[in-house]
């Protein structure tokens, strides 16, 4: 049926109508349009019309921006999916599930119930209060000091689930971080695409492939999970999708050949750079990386009046933006800092530039003769001004500054509290590279492939240059690398990062490198040949970001995240290219090598996806609230219903949101640490206190009406303790369990001898008496070896322990004075040494049998930490009596626990199940009224009173 005859048909259906004997201007419109629609339903669909329609969707389906636009839905779903798993159905409930308010709560972390809270106070009165008064009592704290923006996009977010139900501000935090990734996954691909496109089809083609391929494994790597999952509505969730919009932006405004445009997109850039900026300290990486890769383009001579204009509309939208919005960044902080001030140093530079060689300066002879390249000349003016100016305003800083960089090379994180933090510990090389699995043998697949594929897109960068030179150049490369990853490789090897060697081989490999790379653009300079110009800005920007992310991974174990997503690009990269390399050989022998390479490489890029989406998937249904959080929830509970509202807990600072948050009560200490002094006051004279008095004077001071422990603060013991000491660290201690050797078991008539093994370092010097001579144990090098404890036949009690100690090559044997059973016993020998046996109950598990050993496991409690309060309150129960005004208001049993107790076994509070397993214990204070203000107890700064850095 063609056209005609279509219209025909049509039309007598109309005419049909329009015949009609009763014609009134109350015909139904509706059901006219219906017989309409209904007639063109009915008309046969001929073959030409098939075709016709079967033409149009190949060829729809045939344009790039198609199929494009279908993987990233595909890889939006599989990012959703898998962020969201955690609000999954958990065995009736979904896995972010508070038990004992049967409502929606956060994942297993700490930082995010800060900002869930202030959400909260969002959401009911409309703004961040000034003060918060639940930190830091009794001064309370700024909130303009800490992430402002956060909190209020999730109180957005909890307004919008609010249009479609009744949701609780706990489910609009746990549903944040899946909405934000969903939006970092555009931002990451939109920037991967702009770092590789280019105007022929060819090169958009292999843009989108990178683009979708890193996005895919950006989305499944382990590494980029902890921070961006469902219930964990961290700085970072947010952050990320700033951190690849700005990147996009800048590129984008980079590229601009009208002024306007080159405005516009810097503008946004900045604004995108000031929202990462008023969320995560991460926004450092965006100044470094920009400033990195400009000014490389500067020295290429690459700037030209619109970028100068991108570049400076960057600069200033962001720093406006961080003058008049509240938060941690401020526009003085921009200009000094040592990782944001380099961005406008570059601005200083270029107009120093324009000012020497666009003006009547560049005619004099000097500027004349200068056999430099110009932008060369120009820093070096730049700087003896800049080192002219800083000796002239803070002679001083020039040394600091100094130090700060020699900080960052060598050694990023010193002081007692920063080392003690797990997230802040330097890594070695074989402990961040397991995060670019996985592993064939000894070969980290992805570690490798983005190696490999970096070293690729290196030597493709330099193209433009002489051949034998991008060969040189490319292989320093690889000598910079080497050394920027394995200087530090382990603890045990020649590179241990510590060692002259390794330092020699960290510090000889950057500067060859960028040596090399100056002395080859002086000498094309000199030459006449302007090759380094054309050098790609998008692939050094890339570079920039991708070295800096690997120079921070080697620095401290939670920036091994950022480098997460930055190196799949490359692994993208070697993927396409390998492909696009086999598709364009010619040679046979070469072509039929090219595709064994390039089908091992798809292979193994296979593998590693399946690989990290299993594992992935996994760990993401699993971050949900365990055991432990959830006696944590109960404990909370009971805070909330039998504490007064205006009640102040103190404790380790871990739990200081979980206290305000979920306990709703104020707290001295928290995981903000904006007063790092105060966990020197609480580590010393309260966790590891020696005396009551000085420990309820601090308490006193900071209004302090509770006081908490965690089982989990016998394995920080060695943190807070070391925190918590002087200068020659007299607290420094750590808690050891010793687990019963049966092979060693000794019986007769009388008695039955246990012996305990382990291992432990002493913790002090210990002079011991043998054979009439005087022996010196030192401490950290003698160590307690073993335990053993002599009961009575039929264990009917249990006598005198002893300790055994070994040191240069021989085992020395000590009574205890004090030995412990649980709960129930305890016995003071009068004599031996001032430490403790705690024996507890070991519980094994074999074949799904539960096997309880009511004495299988010992603690042993050195005379250091008998002397200190968390030894005799939480873990000997007040036995000495040494801290009489601390009233145990309320203990909450560790959760298996209390399952092992329902199933019919008599179980103390502590126990020995894959580890130390506790309550938290709960002591109401009881002041004496000799408590003092103490002006030390309050003062923020510890400089007035430690020598030492804290």
């Amino acid at each position: 049926m063609d056209f005609d005859e279509k219209s025909k048909y049509i039309s007598k259906e109309i005419e049909k109508e329009s015949d009609s004997k009763i014609v009134s201007v109350q015909t139904n419109v509706a059901e006219r349009e219906g017989r309409i629609a209904g007639a063109v339903g009915e008309m046969p669909i001929t073959e030409d019309l098939f075709n016709e329609r079967k033409d149009k969707l190949i060829n729809f389906l045939k344009k790039p921006q198609v199929w494009v636009f279908a993987f990233l839905i595909i890889a939006l779903i599989l990012g959703i999916y898998i962020r969201s798993l955690p609000m999954q159905d958990h065995g009736g409930n979904p896995g972010l599930w508070d038990i004992t308010k049967n409502d929606w709560t956060l994942g297993p972390d700490l930082d995010p119930w800060l900002f869930t809270r202030i959400a909260g106070e969002i959401v009911e009165q409309g703004s961040i209060p000034t003060l918060d008064t639940m930190r830091n009592v009794p001064l309370g704290f700024e909130n303009a000091k800490e992430t402002v923006l956060l909190p209020y996009m999730i109180a957005w977010i909890y307004h919008i689930v609010n249009l479609f139900g009744d949701y609780s501000i706990e489910f609009a935090a746990a549903i944040f971080p899946v909405l934000m990734f969903a939006l970092t996954i555009l931002a990451f691909f939109l920037f991967v695409r702009e770092i590789f496109t280019k105007e022929d089809k060819e090169k958009k083609i292999k843009a989108n492939l990178i683009a979708l391929i890193s996005t895919f494994f950006m989305i499944v790597i382990p590494v980029f999970l902890s921070r961006t999952i469902a219930g964990i509505p961290e700085k970072e969730s947010a952050g990320f999708f700033f951190l690849f919009l700005a990147f996009f932006l800048f590129l984008r405004a980079w590229k601009q050949e009208k002024m306007k445009g080159a405005i516009t997109w810097g503008i946004l850039a900045g604004v995108s750079t000031a929202g990462m900026g008023l969320i995560s300290g991460l926004f450092s990486y965006i100044y470094v990386v920009i400033f990195t890769a400009s000014f490389i383009a500067f020295i290429l001579n690459k700037f030209d009046k619109n970028k100068i204009i991108a570049y400076s509309c960057w600069w200033l939208s962001a720093a406006i933006l961080f003058a008049i919005l509240p938060g941690k960044v401020t526009f003085i902080s921009v200009l000094t800092s040592l990782t944001l001030a380099p961005a406008f140093f570059l601005i200083v530079l270029i107009y120093i530039h324009l000012l020497l060689w666009e003006t009547k300066f560049s005619k004099t002879n000097y500027l004349r003769s200068i056999k430099l390249p110009k932008t060369i000349f120009s820093l070096l003016v730049s700087i003896i001004l800049a080192i002219i100016g800083i000796l002239i305003i803070e002679p001083s800083l020039i040394l600091a500054k100094l130090d700060v960089i020699n900080q960052l090379l060598f050694k990023p994180v010193t002081g007692r509290w920063n080392i003690t933090v797990a997230e802040n510990r330097q890594p070695f090389f074989l402990e961040w590279v397991s995060s670019f699995g996985p592993t064939i043998g000894n070969f980290q697949i992805l570690f490798w492939f983005f190696f490999i594929g970096s070293i690729i897109l290196f030597k493709k960068m330099l193209k433009v240059i002489k051949q034998k030179d991008a060969w040189f150049l490319t292989a320093l490369y690889v000598f910079f690398f080497s050394g920027l990853a394995f200087s530090r490789y382990s603890a045990s090897s020649l590179f241990n990062g510590e060692n002259f060697i390794s330092k020699s081989f960290y510090i000889l490999s950057v500067f060859l490198f960028i040596g090399y790379v100056i002395y080859y653009y002086v000498k094309y300079y000199q030459n006449g040949d302007r090759r380094f110009k054309r050098v790609d800005y998008n692939l050094m920007f890339l570079f920039a970001l991708f070295l800096i992310s690997v120079f921070s991974a080697r620095s401290a174990v939670r920036l091994i995240m950022v480098l997460g997503p930055v190196a799949v690009i490359f692994v993208g990269y070697l993927i396409v290219e390998s492909i696009f390399i086999f598709k364009k050989t010619q040679n046979e022998n070469r072509k039929r090598l090219m595709g064994i390479i390039c089908a091992v490489i798809i292979l193994l890029a296979i593998f590693s996806f399946v690989n990290h989406y299993n594992t992935t998937k996994a760990q993401a249904y699993n971050f949900v609230p365990n055991y432990y959080n959830q006696q944590w929830q109960k404990a909370m509970e009971w805070v909330r219903d039998n504490t007064p509202g205006d009640a102040v807990f103190g404790h380790w600072w871990d739990y200081g949101y979980w206290v305000q948050s979920i306990g709703d009560r104020a707290t001295v200490l928290d995981g903000g640490n904006a007063i790092t002094f105060w966990n020197y006051w609480m580590g010393r004279l309260v966790l590891t206190g020696d005396n009551q008095d000085d420990a309820l004077e601090f308490l006193y001071n900071h209004n302090t009406t509770h006081f908490l422990i965690d089982s989990s603060d016998i394995g920080k013991y060695g943190a807070f303790s070391s925190i918590g000491s002087n200068e020659d660290y007299d607290r420094f201690s750590w808690i050891g369990t010793f687990l019963m050797d049966g092979k060693q078991t000794r019986e007769t008539k009388e008695e039955i001898t246990y012996v305990y093994t382990g291992g432990i370092a002493l913790d002090e010097d210990l002079i011991i008496e043998e054979a009439g001579k005087q022996i010196l144990l030192p401490k950290q090098k003698a160590a307690v070896a073993g335990i053993k404890i002599p009961f009575s036949a039929g264990l009917e009690g249990v006598k005198q322990p002893s300790v055994i100690i070994y040191y240069n090559g021989k085992y020395y044997e000590q009574k205890l004075r004090y030995v412990s059973i649980s709960d129930k016993q305890f016995i003071d020998f009068k004599v031996g040494l001032d430490a403790a046996a705690y024996i507890y109950p070991l519980i094994e598990s074999s074949n799904g049998q539960i096997q309880p050993n009511s004495i299988g496991a010992v603690m042993f409690l050195s005379p250091r930490l008998m002397r200190g309060m968390l030894a005799q309150e939480y873990i000997l129960e007040g036995e000495l009596d040494n801290f009489p005004n601390f009233k145990i208001a309320h203990t909450e049993s560790n959760m298996i626990v209390e399952n092992l107790r329902n199933q019919g076994i008599d179980l103390p509070e502590i126990i020995y199940y894959q580890g130390v397993q506790g309550p938290i214990k709960i002591w109401e204070i009881e002041y004496t009224g000799k408590e003092k203000i103490q002006a030390k107890y309050l003062d923020k700064d510890p400089a007035g009173y430690l020598s030492w850095e804290l």
